[in-house]
């Protein structure tokens, strides 16, 4: 997708590493994002945008969320959204959607910025990400923490959290996911943590909805898109990936 250009230029969307996490389930233990980059020749055209002095460049890999109370306005969502994607009339109607009529918004880290998340590297090469948004209540042991996690295998690297090797960094500090509206919010929400505070009804990375499916219960929508710019600083979009979506209880941190 390209905005506001006749010149569309179509990128392979991030691809599947065969884990997609549902906010139906009871294991939280599965609550985490997963997925992989689309940059080499084997998978896609991307591989062809790296070269920084054409007219168009891939950037990267980039995360949208949103948070929903009530878990069938999720669904519906997830449903339009799938049926965009499919269409073949359309090719940039399921990330227009996501990001300027629905308002997803991109993750952010704790400390500095990636624009986007997942950034191109020096030549084309997939990788797989891996993010857990919130720390799992009932470990002791610190294994499911909050974690951004980059890496060349299909290890699941989200498992060893802080001290990963693979663990995105920011100048050689370890990141982790922050919320779109304040950087130093987290996703443990909690009504007695000013750094996790609970979602309000206007923030801007949440819909909300009068009626809750649960109350104190949130649900995280996500997907992944590739992301290249033109000469002229206009971004383009692939079609998006669904990760999936996660259920955080905030009587699990209170």
């Amino acid at each position: 997708m390209s905005c506001g250009l006749d010149t569309y230029y179509y990128l392979d969307a991030p691809f599947s590493d065969g884990h997609t996490t549902y906010a139906s389930t009871d294991d939280p233990t599965s609550f985490y994002f997963s997925c992989v980059t689309n940059e080499t020749s084997s998978t896609g055209d991307n591989y062809k945008y790296f070269d920084t002095s054409s007219d168009f460049v891939f950037l990267g890999t980039e995360i949208y969320y949103k948070i929903y109370n009530n878990y069938n306005t999720m669904i519906s969502a997830e449903s339009q959204i799938s049926s965009l994607i499919t269409s073949s009339s359309s090719y940039s109607s399921a990330a227009e959607n996501i990001i300027d009529t629905r308002g997803y918004k991109t993750l952010k880290i704790s400390t500095g910025t990636f624009s986007p998340l997942i950034k191109n590297g020096d030549s084309p090469k997939n990788r797989y990400i891996y993010i857990r948004l919130n720390d799992l209540a009932t470990d002791s042991t610190g294994t499911y923490g909050a974690a951004i996690c980059v890496g060349n295998d299909s290890e699941n690297i989200i498992l060893k959290s802080y001290s990963a090797a693979s663990a995105l960094k920011y100048n050689g500090t370890i990141v982790k996911p922050r919320r779109y509206i304040n950087s130093s919010y987290g996703f443990n929400f909690s009504s007695k943590d000013s750094s996790n505070p609970v979602p309000s009804s206007s923030d801007a990375d949440i819909t909300y909805s009068s009626s809750s499916t649960e109350s104190g219960v949130w649900y995280i929508d996500m997907y992944a898109i590739s992301v290249g710019r033109d000469s002229s600083y206009t971004l383009s979009y692939s079609k998006p990936l669904l990760l999936g979506s996660v259920k955080i209880s905030q009587s699990d941190y209170e």
